[in-house]
């Protein structure tokens, strides 16, 4: 009982320095939601990070309904921040059973309890850039986390709404990557450009047809030289006749077509 008398009077402590909409870095502990609550395993916030957690019955409820539960058995620690970057946990409220213990650093660390978060979403697509970064109040670009439209996952483009976690279209545009510049295709935030047409093996080969006669044949579909990259349009060879044709008829031009392809990535 005095033990849980003293991690209440902490997080009253806490409570007094609370600061609301600052932008920090990303936390790793990502408990799994269940409903309006989280069993806590146990875990340390990394410092200067923000751990925060929301939950919405409706599309904006009034308040934050998440509950986290630290179990019996169960340490959360909120390690050190920094001045103007502390370390963040922010949830509806803080349940703690029998030996469980909430443990925070002396130094710039603050839990947010009972407010509500909303996260950045500029395009309006359900995901956030930043889905740690709570603001309490509503604002134009913003979206409630955990509401009925917002969904896990780190937007890598919050200005090109088909750019979002799991989307599953190649387009034959690039976007602004907010998280991998150079991954201009990337749309499906993956980390990685999937190409629609990967391949620059098309070549015309000297071979020797049924009768022994030298004849030619042609390869795979593809580029010829180099693999356009994700938005630019090539010459895409496309085989008809992959064999060894006659001599006086063969070559490399009638069996294959040529069209002008436009590079569409995931």
């Amino acid at each position: 009982m005095k033990k849980n008398a003293f991690q209440i009077g902490l997080l009253v402590l806490c409570l007094l320095s609370l600061r609301f909409g600052v932008r920090q870095a990303e936390a790793a502990c990502n408990w799994s939601v269940t409903g309006s609550t989280i069993n806590a395993t146990t875990c340390g916030v990394d410092g200067q990070s923000t751990e925060a957690y929301d939950y919405s019955a409706g599309t904006d409820d009034s308040t934050n309904g998440l509950t986290l539960n630290i179990p019996n058995g169960v340490t959360v620690t909120l390690n050190t921040g920094a001045v103007g970057v502390p370390t963040t946990l922010n949830v509806g409220a803080i349940t703690i059973t029998g030996t469980g213990s909430l443990v925070a650093s002396a130094t710039n660390v603050q839990i947010q309890s009972g407010y509500k978060c909303y996260v950045t979403d500029a395009d309006a697509d359900g995901y956030s850039p930043t889905p740690n970064t709570c603001y309490t109040t509503a604002a134009a670009g913003r979206i409630r986390k955990f509401s009925l439209n917002y969904h896990d996952g780190t937007d890598c483009g919050d200005a090109a709404a088909a750019a979002f976690p799991g989307a599953v279209t190649a387009r034959g545009t690039t976007f602004v990557n907010g998280v991998n510049p150079t991954l201009t295709g990337d749309w499906n935030c993956n980390g990685v450009e999937t190409k629609t047409y990967p391949t620059a093996t098309y070549t015309c080969t000297g071979c020797t047809n049924g009768s022994g006669y030298a004849s030619f044949r042609n390869s795979t579909n593809g580029f010829k030289t180099s693999v356009p990259a994700c938005g630019v349009a090539g010459t895409y060879y496309t085989v008809s006749n992959a064999t060894c044709r006659n001599p006086a008829v063969a070559n490399c031009s009638r069996s294959v077509t040529t069209s002008s392809v436009t590079q569409t990535c995931l």
